[in-house]
């Protein structure tokens, strides 16, 4: 029988805060008794405080569950925009088409965690009318302790506290500890166990979903994994049926097949109702771009051969021979070639030159009026573009409206702490990255952006920290060892600086996903990350050239 003390709780609290940078207060407790009931007997321990002792040496182990204890992050009716939507138009839409079609109407929830996402769905249809039998609600995670838990249906007073009385009193019974979803809501859905990476989703019939609900989950996945699923995605949808993605995700030049559409002020995706173009072939269902996962992610591309200025935050150190040029102070871009230049193709511009009164505002800094009709990804690229030529006051003012317009977008939340911190506003930075956090505990970007933040402004012991549970949570980062030999270089640690260069490099042998967020100047590329840490590393090993 396993045994999970409060002692144990706290315990492994504290580490999660220690290594990962996840906050996770008394009312979070439960997520972690649930991940500890799912690794516990994995590793064949059933003491929770042996098993905590066992993490601080195994960081395997705690990897293995920092997935598990995420699974309370989520709330009911998350994302209000998306959520208007569906009570207004999507739901009511597609229950109206099943019923004309004499079939349920049919939805996945893909990555339901403790289940909030799909009860919400649920107290949404049956305002609607719609009863159990006309529902086919799937809700599906990972997680199978998570789960497990869904099913159960018990929440926190916390948890439920925001959410209108009428709704609390129709579909919650008052518990011991908090509050229970009625039996009557419980049967619109069904929880199952599901990996969405798996190649083929047997469970699931072609053409038969309306909709799918898939929020802040391919974050963490990479361009193949996401285009793939973004294949069998399509493949369920009936033609005109939806997908819902969250705010700090998109498909902009990642995935083509989808229509992109706006319903209620939020932007989702439709299948197109006429039949699908063939691929094209050595093509996943996207466009030829391997742009990142986020439409703003490395928007300026770095270009370093042997005759470039090198990357760098560090502030001196060794002076480089005079066969290269001198590696810069600060985070300085290196003019491409011509060659280089040439070989890319022109990228289409989605911004509309400034006249008028429009003229007027991006001199102030306010947001054009033209923007304000662009999608989310789209007026972030805007602000990309201001940054790139140096405009940081339009920036500043079109990424902040956008987060007015939508709170959580993840990559606009990182972009704005990005611009902070190089105009100097550090504790703006440190805000915007820990909203990052709120959004999402495992937001890796928050922790190396927050460290190159930090590294910027000369608060080394912050960076070191900030960086170091960055590698934590993707040790294979390889512009994270980047950055910490940077910090180690500056606090004259040189064997630690040496080690982390050459973890750099070494870490390229596995493939780089792209960060989410912008940040002008910096490596992303494996060649220019290797150039910069070989160029640092031979500096340091070489000593100081005369």
């Amino acid at each position: 029988m396993l045994t999970v003390t409060s002692k144990a709780l706290q315990q492994l609290s504290s580490l999660l805060l220690e290594r990962a940078g996840l906050k996770i207060t008394p009312d979070g407790y439960h997520s972690l008794r649930l991940a500890l009931s799912t690794r516990m007997p994995v590793v064949g321990i059933v003491n929770a405080e042996e098993y905590v002792k066992m993490l601080r040496s195994a960081e395997d182990e705690l990897r293995s569950l920092l997935p598990l204890v995420t699974v309370g992050h989520t709330e009911f009716f998350r994302d209000p925009k998306q959520f208007r939507a569906l009570e207004s138009r999507i739901l009511p839409d597609a229950l109206w088409r099943a019923r004309r079609e004499n079939r349920r109407v049919s939805i996945w929830s893909a990555g339901c965690a403790t289940g909030e996402e799909p009860y919400s769905l649920a107290m949404v249809l049956a305002e609607q009318g719609a009863l159990p039998i006309e529902v086919d609600l799937w809700a599906t995670d990972l997680n199978l302790a998570a789960v497990e838990a869904a099913k159960q249906g018990r929440f926190s007073a916390r948890r439920v506290a925001g959410m209108h009385g009428d709704r609390r009193t129709r579909f919650f019974r008052p518990v011991e500890d908090g509050y229970e979803i009625v039996s009557s809501l419980k049967d619109y859905v069904r929880f199952d166990g599901q990996n969405l990476a798996v190649p083929v989703f047997e469970k699931v019939k072609p053409e038969s979903l309306d909709l799918i609900l898939c929020r802040n989950v391919i974050i963490y996945f990479d361009l193949p994994t996401i285009r793939a699923l973004m294949d069998r995605f399509l493949a369920a949808l009936r033609p005109g049926a939806l997908l819902l993605l969250g705010y700090s995700e998109s498909l902009f030049k990642v995935y083509d097949r989808f229509e992109m559409v706006e319903m209620e002020g939020a932007f989702v995706y439709r299948r197109p109702v006429k039949p699908l173009a063939p691929r094209v072939p050595g093509i996943t269902g996207s466009t030829k771009s391997t742009s990142a996962l986020l439409p703003s992610t490395r928007a300026l591309k770095t270009t370093l051969d042997s005759s470039a200025r090198v990357p760098s935050v560090s502030s001196g150190g060794p002076a480089p021979r005079k066969t290269e040029a001198p590696a810069s102070k600060g985070l300085e871009a290196s003019p491409a070639s011509p060659a280089a230049t040439a070989s890319e193709p022109p990228r289409k511009s989605l911004e509309t030159p400034a006249v008028g009164a429009d003229a007027g505002r991006m001199r102030t800094g306010e947001m054009p009026a033209w923007s304000l009709m662009l999608a989310p990804g789209e007026r972030l690229n805007a602000a990309v573009r201001m940054i790139e030529r140096g405009d940081f006051v339009s920036a500043v003012a079109t990424v902040e409206q956008l987060l007015a317009d939508e709170p959580g977008h993840l990559d606009a939340l990182l972009t704005l702490g990005n611009i902070y911190s190089l105009s100097g506003r550090v504790v703006d930075a440190r805000e915007a990255f820990a909203q990052a956090i709120n959004r999402e505990p495992l937001c890796v970007e928050a922790r190396v952006f927050g460290g190159l933040a930090e590294l910027q402004a000369g608060e080394l012991a912050e960076a070191r920290a900030e960086l170091g549970k960055a590698l934590f949570l993707e040790p294979s980062l390889a512009i994270g060892h980047y950055l910490m030999a940077q910090v180690h270089e500056r606090l004259k640690e040189h064997e630690a600086a040496r080690r982390h260069y050459r973890n750099a490099i070494s870490q390229l042998r596995f493939p780089q996903r792209q960060l989410a967020g912008h940040y002008p100047e910096l490596p992303d590329s494996a060649e220019s990350i290797s150039r910069a840490a070989r160029y640092a590393l031979a500096a340091l090993e070489e000593g100081p050239l005369l």
